[in-house]
């Protein structure tokens, strides 16, 4: 397992410098577990042991090591005496006696406003890469005179560029309170008393960060109600808040008003909720998954799974649970205009989908295999070439560019040259639809590549195109080799190998779709994980949604079926569910790209939400104690994979509907990646068996523009017998 450093930077490496408050428990807890690991080892029980084995992990996570193996050396270098930090705490408190020290960060409201001033400044805040570079820039704090206070401090300014994001809600706000300065001051010298107590000092100094945070938080909304510039005084209100739950989520506080009234503390109100104040409350795997609020919508499509109305919103908010039908509100006119001439054909068209509306849908496929037309079963029958058969020409790298960087270069010339050249409209049916390139910019990956952010307008749509995101995620240019050929009819191939031999080998067309995806094993065996017949090349070269000639999705399964909330299932009900195939026969193989810009394509495959992960505010980043959130999704994935190697999983990300369009965008892009990266590098799912994508604010499941929890989430769905072959 490689575990690397990039999720333990940004808001997250913030709980590092807290390690003081719960040395104690977390030294117990690693060698409780630690001990039971090496009596597993010794029972020789392999399902014990794997426990074990996972429990230690997610405890070496937490305790800020970068793998399993670092932590082992830690814990058996330190015996079975973890104490040996413990007095470092109590020596150095009797010196910092002085109660004049303890108030200091009370008064430090203006060094708190400092970074959260030039937060706006990095405007689109790649994943990981930027969180990673803070904690030096914040070095200022440790003037403190207190030894111990300066670890404390840093996480109170160090996430905050981790934070922005162009989402600027202009709500009228309320004044601050003027007497929640005075309270933390009176809060903060009670834990002073007793010097002798170091962990009364580390409370007080909590005590004093709260109070500067909740300042900080207070001062940014009497701006922001005072006039102030609008996204500005909200990007000081983000970052305060992403403190304040950090701070508290250390306590152990889950609640952030509970953990403010512990200390006398209040928050000027807000109109609407921030995500950083709404924390829920994990359920226990296995609880039963509550019923959803109704079960169609106002126009009788199936309605979105929500388990309890949020304050504020009504039935009728309830959004369509199919993705295609979201589509058909937001555009209901874009595929449904005839041309001259062609009124009989629309007629009829209309009254068969009227006749067949009538009859029953039919039952779903019983597996993948039954899932795939006979067109597809035809040609799984055949032999196919292997994807390295082609000989192709080496590509190198132009001018002081990288040759990733070269390839990533001409895609998006491609791409540009295509939509903004003579054929800047792509035909659908008897459409017309204008393509456009909205933006293009460059973002710094975190291997030291680059790959591109395009957004495209297709019609009334905006599309995210992250070319070059995947191979930032597959290859490790520490360890692996990597190097590109040109085939014929324009074509890319890529070629990863790993240290063992294995080979990651994709495919793709001159604007970067992928056409191809393959793992070959060191024995030579290939594992096809995407296979897409070339014949539909132009059709994939012009953009064009393949399922605009398939009729509408009628659901014939119970919407409890078709979508489940992580929240509330084990790795049993979640393997059970990821292996159902698609709910209606699927006409062809598509290739990633048609599925992941294919709403009606999509819908055919089921949907499991991610509801107990949680984004702040403008950040793509997760804490650590968000991590284990996925674990129960990551084993299943392995399960599925330990049957069939050739699984693919679509990561989503989706935004509220704060903010821009494009801005969500490319947020939402960047949330998939990053759980697309922690199931890689802290379960080990194979980076090449993840595909992401991000959809911004189109797929809201609640019909709101204020800030809402629900609509921020990830979804996952298991695409496989969408892309390859179902008996291969």
């Amino acid at each position: 397992m490689r575990l690397k450093t990039w999720l333990l930077t940004g808001t997250s490496i913030g709980l590092m410098a807290f390690a003081p408050i719960s040395a104690y428990a977390q030294d117990a807890e690693l060698q409780s577990a630690y001990q039971a690991y090496l009596e597993a080892q010794a029972s020789g029980d392999a399902s014990a042991l794997e426990a074990a084995q996972t429990a230690l992990t997610e405890l070496c996570i937490v305790g800020g090591y970068t793998s399993l193996e670092e932590c082992i050396a830690a814990l058996e270098a330190a015996g079975t005496a973890p104490a040996a930090e413990e007095p470092v705490v109590e020596e150095e408190a009797p010196a910092e006696e002085p109660v004049a020290e303890e108030p200091a960060p009370v008064e430090e409201p203006a060094p708190a406003e400092e970074p959260m001033a030039e937060e706006p400044a990095p405007e689109p805040p790649p994943a990981e890469a930027p969180a990673a570079e803070e904690p030096a820039a914040e070095q200022p704090a440790p003037e403190e005179p207190v030894a111990e206070e300066p670890a404390p401090e840093e996480p109170a300014a160090e996430p905050a560029p981790a934070q922005e994001d162009p989402v600027a809600e202009e709500p009228v706000m309320e004044e601050a309170p003027a007497e929640e300065a005075p309270a933390a001051e009176e809060a903060a010298p009670a834990g002073e008393q007793p010097v002798e107590d170091p962990a009364a000092e580390v409370e007080a100094g909590i005590e004093a960060q709260l109070s500067a945070q909740v300042d900080a938080h207070n001062a940014a909304v009497a701006d922001l109600a005072a006039g102030a510039d609008a996204t500005e005084a909200q990007a000081r209100i983000d970052a305060a808040l992403a403190q304040i739950t950090a701070i508290c989520g250390t306590l152990g506080y889950m609640d952030m008003e509970a953990c403010l009234a512990e200390f006398g503390l209040t928050l000027s109100p807000l109109p609407e909720p921030t995500p950083a104040e709404e924390q829920p409350m994990a359920p226990a795997p296995g609880d039963e998954q509550p019923a959803p609020v109704e079960e169609t919508t106002s126009e009788g499509e199936p309605a979105e799974m929500v388990e309890e109305l949020p304050e504020g919103v009504t039935e009728e908010q309830i959004a369509p649970v199919l993705d295609s039908a979201k589509d058909e509100e937001a555009a209901p006119s874009e595929s449904a205009q005839p041309v001259e001439g062609e009124a009989a054909v629309e007629a009829e068209t209309e009254a068969q989908v009227e006749a067949s509306a009538e009859e029953p849908p039919p039952p779903p496929p019983a597996n993948d295999e039954e899932a795939q037309s006979e067109a597809i079963r035809t040609l799984a029958a055949e032999p196919i070439a292997a994807v390295n058969a082609e000989e192709g020409e080496a590509v190198t790298a132009e001018e002081s560019a990288t040759v990733n960087q070269t390839i990533v270069n001409n895609y998006v010339t491609n791409i540009t040259t295509n939509v903004t050249g003579d054929n800047n409209t792509v035909t659908t049916g008897s459409q017309q639809t204008p393509v456009t390139v909205v933006e293009a910019p460059e973002v710094q990956a975190s291997n030291g590549d680059a790959f591109a952010q395009l957004i495209l307008q297709v019609g009334t749509q905006l599309i995210v195109n992250s070319v070059g995101l995947d191979t930032e995620r597959f290859y490790d240019p520490q360890e692996d080799e990597i190097y590109y050929e040109r085939l014929s009819n324009n074509r890319v191939r890529e070629v990863i190998t790993r240290p063992d031999g294995t080979q990651i080998i994709t495919v793709r067309n001159r604007n970067g779709d992928i056409l191809r995806r393959s793992r070959i094993t060191p024995d030579g065996r290939e594992y096809v994980l995407a296979y897409f017949d070339e014949s539909y090349y132009d059709d994939l070269e012009r953009w064009r949604d393949p399922a605009e000639d398939l009729p509408p999705l009628r659901l014939n399964i119970p919407v409890r079926e078709y979508v489940l909330d992580a929240s509330y299932a084990d790795e049993d009900e979640l393997e059970v569910f990821f292996s159902q195939p698609p709910v209606e026969q699927v006409a062809r193989l598509y290739s990633i790209d048609e599925v992941k810009r294919s709403a009606r394509l999509r819908d055919s495959v089921r949907r499991l939400e991610i509801g107990n992960l949680t984004f702040d505010t403008g950040a793509a980043t997760i804490e650590r104690s968000q991590v284990q959130a996925l674990s129960g999704v990551a084993n299943a994935m392995l399960t599925l994979l330990e049957r069939n190697p050739n699984e693919t999983f679509l990561i989503e990300g989706h935004t509220d509907a704060i903010g821009s369009d494009i801005a969500n965008l490319r947020l939402s892009d960047l949330r998939a990646a990053t759980v697309a990266r922690v199931l890689t590098d802290f379960y080990g799912v194979p980076p090449e068996n993840l595909a992401t994508q991000g959809y911004g604010e189109r797929y809201l499941k609640i019909r709101t523009e204020a800030a809402e929890r629900e609509n921020r989430r990830v979804t996952i769905r298991r695409i496989t017998p969408l892309i390859t072959l179902a008996s291969r």
